[in-house]
């Protein structure tokens, strides 16, 4: 299993803790790129291995601005948790068409509900979408190298960006990771560092860094989950980050 197929995972043990009784699934992605197949993949396994049914699984083009073919799928099928995965557009497209079309839901995921700038593009209507994240300032990374989570927000800040996700301070994580391998290895040479890499187990203000020394997979972190609750981002999963209970339904069920 990938990493990108561990994106949304403990998605669906967090649904079945809120509501025993959610037994189906939808998985909505862009027809083509690997990361939309493997995070549906991901989740369509999990829920084979939890009891679910995946009652829709659907594919759009990339391109696509209307989604109402998608939406009366939905309708049909009526599933208890619905995950979309595409680009950043596709996802706040459809994600606005599902909220403005009365569909109801009691989980609805977007990957890019992760991000704030779904919030920005949406409003009000980005309440109680569900997305991972890969890291969240105000969450909890135990830390034994480098800076603190709130010395980089400083210094990310201070450099005029109002906003910091997680995609910006994923790419100042991965120099802390190549500065430590420089720093062990005593060299540049690349095979070095990479024979480095996959020996080091540390943790810098993003997380555990640990790879499969063969594959290069990481192996040490993990995704949080995040939810919209009148208009902040807060972490509903794992239990050791929550800040407060996943809000349930989506919308109110018929």
């Amino acid at each position: 299993m990938t990493r990108r197929s561990r994106l949304a995972s403990g998605l669906l043990p967090l649904v079945r803790q809120t509501d025993p009784t959610a037994s189906t699934v939808a998985l909505i992605r862009a027809s083509t790129g690997e990361f939309p197949k493997d995070v549906c993949s991901g989740v369509a396994a999990e829920a084979k291995a939890l009891g679910f049914r995946t009652v829709l699984s659907t594919e759009f083009e990339a391109a696509t601005d209307d989604f109402s073919g998608v939406v009366a799928e939905l309708r049909t099928a009526r599933p208890d948790v619905v995950v979309i995965v595409g680009r950043v557009q596709n996802d706040l497209r459809l994600a606005r068409q599902l909220v403005e079309s009365g569909v109801n839901a009691g989980t609805a995921v977007a990957v890019a509900a992760g991000i704030q700038g779904f919030h920005d593009d949406l409003g009000n209507l980005a309440e109680r979408f569900v997305g991972p994240s890969q890291w969240e300032s105000s969450g909890t990374y135990p830390r034994d190298y480098g800076p603190t989570g709130a010395e980089v927000m400083a210094l990310l800040q201070g450099k005029g960006h109002r906003t910091v996700d997680y995609p910006m301070v994923q790419a100042y994580a991965a120099g802390l990771v190549a500065q430590r391998c420089v720093e062990e290895a005593g060299t540049l040479e690349d095979s070095a560092l990479r024979e480095t890499a996959g020996r080091l187990d540390f943790s810098t203000f993003y997380g555990r860094f640990k790879i499969d020394p063969v594959t290069g997979c990481q192996l040490g972190r993990s995704t949080v989950l995040v939810q919209w609750q009148r208009g902040r981002k807060v972490i509903v999963g794992p239990s050791d980050q929550r800040q407060a209970p996943m809000v349930y339904p989506w919308r109110n069920q018929p």
